[in-house]
């Protein structure tokens, strides 16, 4: 769901073996993404990140890039979140799940029995079941055009980028049960990005830290979740994202003191200057609910 479950993070620091060719082929998707009007985040870019509880949504917050739910934010046609948002100047990144089903979405009776992995329930999100983009005539008949159709939403309301989640389930292997191997998901996660991109949608690759040298030049940004408090693994964006001119959106949290938690002063006093001259944006958030309520950026 939000966050990531600790028992899928671990320490990875990865190096890109042709970081030449890796550079040149980015550039080039970079120019071309830019002719043809998809947005860019920049390294440094200010963002919100706000997945519930719109009511209290402040558009006018000093932020250039606002993440929000997809299906809530398109809600209400030309009165809707991302029509306010855009008409105060904001970037609008539009999250949705494109690993699980989750049973409160509009479209989720669309998806076939055979579309989730039996008993590959989220443990801690009830009602959030993996899909299996292992099943090829699933994938393919059901799955995808399921996701086509989100992408679609995407568009005609107004986003400019998207954030599919859950695009990791090859390591989660508790809840996917082995279903899902790593070029399942490699080659879902390719054919998200090009699916965003014939839309002229930018996208950003959420968490899967162990495939970013192979889908840098795919993804126009990241966004990860807890990687200051999993053993500094940000540093994997270095050589990657960072070194390619794209965004990182990196969220820490505190609820009480558990594994993958950061406190406040941790995050001001360590975390921050780590972010600040890797030039990542990073928030932290006083509990897990992504209500923009008690969060921080550097720098406040």
């Amino acid at each position: 769901m939000f966050y990531r479950n600790c028992f899928a993070a671990s320490l990875l620091v990865l190096a890109c073996s042709q970081l030449t060719a890796c550079n040149s082929d980015s550039s080039s998707e970079s120019s071309d993404h830019q002719e043809s009007g998809i947005w860019q985040p920049k390294p440094g870019t200010s963002w919100h990140w706000q997945l519930e509880n719109y009511d209290n949504l402040d558009i006018s917050k000093d932020a250039e890039a606002f993440d929000i739910d997809l299906f809530e934010g398109a809600e209400g046609g030309d009165d809707s979140i991302i029509s306010s948002l855009k008409d105060n100047g904001k970037r609008v990144i539009c999250y949705f799940s494109a690993g699980t089903r989750e049973d409160w979405r509009p479209d989720a009776t669309e998806f076939s029995e055979d579309a989730v992995i039996a008993n590959g329930e989220m443990a801690d999100w009830p009602g959030e079941v993996w899909l299996d983009i292992n099943n090829e005539a699933v994938l393919n008949e059901n799955i995808k055009p399921i996701m086509e159709a989100r992408l679609d939403l995407a568009q005609s309301a107004g986003c400019d980028a998207v954030e599919p989640d859950n695009v990791d389930g090859y390591i989660n292997t508790d809840e996917t049960k082995g279903i899902i191997t790593y070029d399942d998901q490699l080659n879902y996660n390719k054919w998200l990005a090009n699916a965003a991109h014939s839309r002229g949608l930018s996208i950003g690759l959420k968490n899967d830290v162990d495939q970013l040298n192979e889908l840098i030049n795919d993804f126009d940004f990241a966004v990860n979740e807890q990687c200051y408090a999993y053993g500094n693994e940000c540093v994997s964006y270095e050589d990657t994202f960072l070194k390619n001119n794209k965004a990182v959106f990196v969220q820490e949290y505190y609820e009480d003191g558990s594994e993958g938690e950061i406190s406040q002063q941790e995050f001001e006093n360590n975390a921050c200057p780590y972010f600040l001259e890797a030039g990542i944006s990073a928030l932290w958030k006083e509990g897990f609910n992504l209500n923009g309520e008690n969060v921080l950026s550097c720098g406040e």
